[in-house]
């Protein structure tokens, strides 16, 4: 079944009314991001065809946005505004991976006892894994909303896109362990594989679309004309990624996810680094950004299915709660460790809250991968992400405000 053009037709006018309640929803403080989902789950739940449409839309539209938000998460890692900051983001997310997945692994491990040893031991992984994962595109969103900058947005940034990598290299161990304790074993070779696997595909599909990238924005061509092929090389991100996962599986027997949002801010990377003409690369992005969040959070939004998460709202909520206690033990330890001052030891926990598109992801493999017991523990994990994805927002922009930058002009129109 194709995508119709009445689908089209809903998608564009669900995204249009996303856009106008956002708008109205800043004029009363409220950031625009929680009401773009909002919005789409609603649509979603209402109009079937909505729903339906976003479906299939998902690997097609959705994908490209999201690689798109990349080359923004990319845009902003200049190494020598970043360099200075290394320290506290390397501290930030060593802290992060060891506490959250501790924490949260424990709790799933606990509240399961039903389950034998292996499967307990399985679900915590994976859950404590997913739910080590933060959000680029809320985080870029939500400091570009906000005209953000100083050491704190430059540490939430990058510890933020670092994260991402982790993520994604730590679930394609945690799959293959949880496979082996469900089934019998893995071996260490395919472990290394897998990880090596994502790091250098990754890295491969982000240099090829960063030179592709490059010689776009150095062309002189008019910015609408760039921007529109910058979509483009978004695309090509977006098809790379399963291409490079299903070659990684046919041609190397190991199962792994390649992110296209990791491909993406790779060459985002690139490009701020090693171009003639970086102001252009941020001024097209910053540009385009506020409609390629309309379009990415709305059909997020749509692609929910609340029945299911209002059936797990309970265990989301213990999940979500011992998340945020893991986010407050590791960020306020970490900062203390390399000695930020006061305000950023007490707030900075609050800018790791957001959750969105790679934690999706990884539930709904969980959910591929183990039948048995993966849909139940997906949909537990997707309610406490969207959980995440609705609240998150208020936390960053809190901790940016608390932190004293974001600029008083922008601070007023925000409040």
């Amino acid at each position: 079944m194709g995508l119709k053009l009445e689908h089209y037709v809903a998608l564009t006018i669900i995204c249009a009314i996303a856009w106008g309640v956002g708008e109205l929803a800043a004029r009363a403080r409220i950031p625009r991001l929680p009401v773009y989902l909002a919005v789409g789950a609603v649509a979603g739940a209402v109009y079937a065809d909505a729903e339906d449409g976003a479906r299939l839309a998902f690997p097609h539209i959705q994908t490209v946005m999201l690689a798109f938000i990349g080359f923004v998460a990319g845009s902003h890692l200049i190494w020598k505004v970043v360099a200075p900051r290394l320290r506290p983001i390397a501290a930030q997310v060593v802290s992060m991976t060891i506490v959250v997945p501790l924490m949260v692994g424990t709790v799933v491990y606990v509240l399961t006892p039903e389950l034998d040893t292996g499967i307990r031991l399985a679900g915590a992984l994976l859950a404590g894994t997913v739910m080590l994962a933060l959000s680029p595109p809320e985080a870029i969103a939500v400091i570009g909303e906000s005209a953000s900058e100083g050491p704190f947005t430059r540490l939430v940034l990058g510890a933020t896109v670092v994260m991402d990598v982790v993520v994604v290299s730590l679930f394609s161990v945690t799959l293959l362990v949880a496979e082996g304790l469900v089934s019998g074993g893995t071996s260490d070779r395919i472990l290394v594989v897998s990880v090596l696997a994502v790091l250098v595909l990754a890295l491969l599909g982000g240099g090829i679309v960063g030179v592709i990238l490059r010689y776009v924005m150095e062309r002189g061509w008019p910015d609408v004309v760039v921007g529109g092929i910058a979509i483009g090389v978004a695309a090509i991100a977006a098809v790379l990624a399963p291409a490079f996962s299903d070659w990684a599986a046919e041609e190397l027997g190991v199962s792994i996810e390649i992110d296209a949002l990791l491909i993406a801010m790779i060459a985002g990377v690139i490009v701020a680094n090693w171009t003639k003409r970086p102001e252009r690369f941020e001024r097209i992005l910053n540009a385009m950004a506020p409609v390629i969040y309309v379009i990415f959070f709305t059909l997020t939004g749509l692609g929910l299915h609340l029945d299911a998460i209002v059936a797990a709202a309970g265990a989301a909520a213990v999940l979500w709660i011992t998340r945020l206690v893991g986010m407050f033990v590791s960020s306020t330890a970490a900062m203390a460790v390399v000695k930020e001052p006061p305000v950023v030891r007490k707030v900075a926990w609050r800018a790791y809250m957001p959750q969105a598109g790679i934690a999706l992801a990884l539930a709904t493999t969980i959910a591929t991968d183990f039948p048995t017991y993966g849909p139940e523990l997906s949909t537990i994990i997707i309610a406490t992400v969207v959980l995440n994805e609705a609240t998150g927002p208020f936390f960053l922009r809190s901790a940016l405000k608390a932190t004293g930058e974001v600029p008083v002009e922008r601070e007023e129109i925000l409040e």
